[in-house]
């Protein structure tokens, strides 16, 4: 894959966790009330999450592939998916990435020894 069709393929990850973060949301605050609207909320968020990983860590470069990674990783971090944030932070190893993640989210990661990001 080309240096430009990564890059392409990082901003549809970045694009799709933008529109899917409404599903992410409800899903973190378990809205809405009604069980149906939720299921269906959270079908959408769990569709969205694995596309967005599968695409992300298809990319081989690991600039444009860590920018997708950090899109899911906020998209994450809006449905408070304990799970998926673990293995997503731990994915990304670009330092630059590592440290947006680390300002945008003081209290929820850490650099560990190994140079890998985790959650606190």
């Amino acid at each position: 894959m080309s240096e430009e069709e990564q890059s392409a393929l990082a901003m549809r990850v970045r694009s799709m966790c933008q529109i899917y973060g409404d599903s992410a949301e409800n899903v973190g605050k378990q809205l809405p009330a009604d069980e149906k609207l939720f299921a269906y909320e959270k079908a959408r968020y769990e569709r969205a999450r694995t596309d967005t990983i599968e695409m992300a860590i298809g990319l081989s470069e690991p600039a444009p592939r860590d920018a997708a990674l950090y899109s899911v990783l906020q998209m994450c971090m809006k449905a408070q998916d304990l799970l998926f944030l673990e293995a997503v932070a731990k994915a990304i190893v670009t330092d630059q990435v590592q440290d947006r993640v680390i300002e945008e989210f003081p209290n929820s990661f850490a650099v560990d020894g190994s140079g890998r990001l985790r959650l606190l």
